[in-house]
C-alpha cells in the first residue's frame, strides 16, 4: 500500500512540476477529498481546470491504470492526467484525457467484464474497482497534450 501511495504522490508532484514549467498556476488539493487532485489556472486567460491524477508503474507493453466507480461520472471541468512512471533515470510519460473520454468507457468495459463468467463458470462479483487500458494509438494521441486542457478559453 505504501508503495502505491508513494507512486500516486510522485505522479501528482510530477504533474504540478509539468504545469509550472509550462507557465500554469497549479496547486494540490487535500489527499482523497474529491475527484480533484490538482487545480490549474492559465494566468493569461484565467481558465481553470480540475485534474485527477492517476499513476502507474506498469511494465507491460501498454500501461494501465486502476480507477473506481466514481470515475464513471463525467464532469465538464474535469481532466485526467495519466502518469506512467518510468525508471528513476527517466521522466514519466503523461497522457491527458477529458472525463468525457473516460466515464462511459470504463463503465462499458466493466459491464462487459462482469458479463463474462469466470473460467470455472461462476459469475463475477461486482466491485468498485475499474481499469483503464488505452490502446497504443490513444496513448500516442494524448501524450503530453497539456494545452488541450486550456483550449477554448
Amino acid at each position: 500500500m505504501t508503495r502505491n501511495k508513494n507512486v500516486g504522490n510522485a505522479g501528482e508532484f510530477y504533474v504540478l512540476a509539468q504545469l509550472a514549467q509550462r507557465g500554469y498556476i497549479a496547486g494540490k488539493t487535500d489527499d482523497g477529498q474529491t475527484l480533484i487532485d490538482v487545480i490549474a489556472t492559465d494566468e493569461e486567460t484565467l481558465r481553470t481546470v480540475n485534474i485527477q491524477v492517476k499513476s502507474t508503474l506498469s511494465e507491460g507493453a501498454l500501461p494501465s491504470w486502476l480507477m473506481s466507480k466514481k470515475n464513471e461520472q463525467e464532469h465538464e471541468g474535469l481532466w485526467y492526467v495519466f502518469v506512467h512512471v518510468n525508471s528513476e533515470e527517466k521522466l514519466p510519460d503523461f497522457y491527458i484525457f477529458h472525463s468525457s473520454e473516460i466515464g462511459n468507457r470504463i463503465a462499458g468495459e466493466h459491464a462487459a467484464w462482469l458479463s463474462q463468467p469466470k473460467k470455472n463458470g461462476e459469475p463475477r462479483k461486482d466491485s468498485n474497482m475499474r481499469q483503464f487500458i488505452p490502446t497504443a494509438e490513444e496513448l500516442e494521441k494524448h501524450k503530453g497534450n497539456w494545452e488541450k486542457m486550456f483550449e477554448g478559453a
